[in-house]
């Protein structure tokens, strides 16, 4: 019975360390385009390259 209880457990914390590329990215992006003068471009860049990296991952 442990053995499946394991298993849910590692596959929900590789799902979550996976999908922290698309966060990362958004939050990096939208940094970066507030100093250029549009932060929602640059989230929407940062996101969009995360999730490439989430994907490839």
């Amino acid at each position: 019975m442990k053995k499946p209880v394991k298993s849910i457990i590692a596959g929900t914390l590789l799902l979550v360390l996976a999908a922290c590329a698309t966060t990362k990215g958004a939050a990096v992006g939208a940094g970066i385009g507030a100093i250029a003068g549009d932060a929602g471009k640059g989230a929407a860049i940062g996101a969009s390259a995360g999730a490439v990296v989430d994907i490839i991952d």
